[in-house]
């Protein structure tokens, strides 16, 4: 399936005064690129704590470099998964979210749009912190170089959860938090009463109801109301349901995009550190 909106909401977007939907059929082309470009099976390099410790037992103790290179190389992998999962899971829910634009579904495409943001949240929030701290990591002559930081965020980022009763360093930060820290940017000032009114078509309450409310088809002499509410395609669309799920599919899949960019190159630049050290 490809990324692309039906014409009729080609039309609808193009023509919209709204910078961020305006740009979206743009945004979905270059989310496409990426994704043609990533594997559909990745091997993942995974070192439990016991492969660390065998690995590091067979060197000699002043091997520096090689033991920064089993604890790094470790790092690396396991956020190259990580850009993995998480791009794949973003390809499911941007995928279904135009499928329902495209048959004119509603409620579907603006839950996995809510999905969306909080998923592009977190990994720009991710995606900033270790491209900042990579950029200023150094591997002086002589040094074991380690970030307790980078290892608990890496562990959160991929085992973090707020299911059942995980361990204190495996509790997920809560996404209001990660979504409140993004809406901080200039750029990002829709982020947070967009994200509350898809939540609201989530939840069992009024603004989802209105996504089948079509038209008033007649007034009575007494004064009632005779509303017709409707499944049918062709029926009265919720603009504003609209125009939400198309702002938060254009503003994640651009979101996304670029955190996987960000996180992969900061990945090759410690690795080419390391080779240079």
């Amino acid at each position: 399936m490809s990324y692309i909106l039906n014409r009729d909401l080609i039309d609808y977007t193009e023509n919209h005064k709204d910078p961020m939907i305006k740009s979206v059929n743009l945004i979905l082309s270059q989310f496409s690129d990426v994704d043609r470009q990533v594997p559909s099976e990745y091997h993942w390099l995974f070192s439990s704590v016991e492969s660390i410790t065998e690995q590091l037992k067979s060197l000699n103790k002043n091997d520096y470099k090689k033991m920064n290179s089993i604890y790094w190389n470790d790092q690396t992998s396991n956020i190259e998964a990580y850009c993995y999962m998480t791009l794949w899971r973003s390809i499911e829910l941007i995928k279904s979210c135009i499928n329902g634009l495209n048959t004119k579904e509603t409620i579907v495409p603006a839950i996995a749009t809510r999905s969306l943001l909080e998923i592009s949240a977190i990994f720009l929030l991710n995606a900033n912190i270790l491209e900042k701290t990579f950029a200023e990591l150094e591997f002086p002559s002589k040094t074991i170089v380690f970030s307790t930081e980078v290892e608990g965020l890496v562990t959160k980022m991929i085992w973090g959860t707020r299911y059942g009763k995980p361990e204190e360093h495996l509790i997920q930060t809560n996404i209001m938090t990660s979504l409140q820290k993004v809406a901080k940017h200039p750029n990002a000032k829709a982020l947070m009463p967009t994200y509350e009114f898809l939540c609201d078509i989530a939840h069992p309450s009024f603004i989802g109801n209105t996504s089948y409310w079509s038209h008033i088809e007649e007034i009575t002499c007494d004064n009632q109301e005779k509303r017709v509410m409707s499944r049918l395609t062709n029926r009265s669309f919720n603009d504003d349901i609209l125009d939400k799920t198309i702002w938060s599919l254009a503003w994640s899949s651009g979101c996304i995009k670029n955190s996987f960019e960000i996180l992969m190159q900061a990945n090759k630049e410690v690795r080419e550190k390391l080779k240079a050290s």
